[in-house]
């Protein structure tokens, strides 16, 4: 059953994270950043892990070199998401909440809005099965400031043409959380592993 996630009538667009919302991504993240860093000489904790996940790749990595330059920061981000679209046939969709994206397919104008960069999102999306149900997808590159900041969810209404007060967003993290509600969405369904799963 998927009722938790049913958006309430009037709702004219769906707005998606992908990772961690769409797509369980992030172990597989985790892992991957996890070599990376640690190549550094960065031992990334599951603690850090999760308290960073939901950032833009950017901030991501500045958070863990803070003394690097931008282009070691550059090489480091290069690494990983070269280690990361190695692995992408590894991935499962969240099918709880992709069911509600084929349900309304078609229906009602949807996007996916995420903190990633646009070819990690775009595989991602591709790995298992979901890219064509989007009318558009907006990530990081599209924009100056990713999530918390609300420039994403801002220029994916715009692209669908819709109003933020009866667009419904899925998240799985307070930053994505944070980044909807910036844009003036009211409605913003957390589904993330600390929300309870629906019956």
């Amino acid at each position: 059953m998927t009722d938790g996630l049913q958006p309430p009538e009037g709702t004219t667009a769906l707005l998606f994270d992908c990772d961690g919302t769409l797509v369980d991504t992030l172990g597989l993240y985790r892992e991957c950043w996890r070599e990376v860093f640690g190549q550094r000489g960065f031992e990334m904790s599951d603690a850090w892990f999760t308290a960073w996940a939901g950032h833009s790749l950017e901030p991501f990595i500045e958070a863990a070199f803070p003394a690097a330059t931008t282009e070691v920061r550059e090489q480091i981000g290069a690494a990983g998401l070269a280690l990361f679209s190695e692995s992408t046939h590894l991935l499962e969709p969240l099918e709880h909440v992709v069911r509600i994206a084929r349900q309304f397919a078609g229906v009602l104008p949807m996007a996916v809005v995420s903190g990633g960069p646009r070819a990690a999102v775009d595989e991602t999306l591709a790995a298992v099965g979901i890219r064509g149900l989007f009318d558009t997808v907006v990530t990081v590159d599209d924009v100056a400031r990713g999530k918390p900041e609300p420039d994403a969810y801002l220029l994916a209404m715009e692209r669908l043409g819709v109003s933020a007060d009866t667009c419904v967003a899925y998240e799985d993290t307070a930053i994505g959380i944070a980044s909807a509600a910036a844009a003036g969405i009211r409605l913003v369904i957390d589904v993330g592993p600390h929300a309870p799963s629906p019956a």
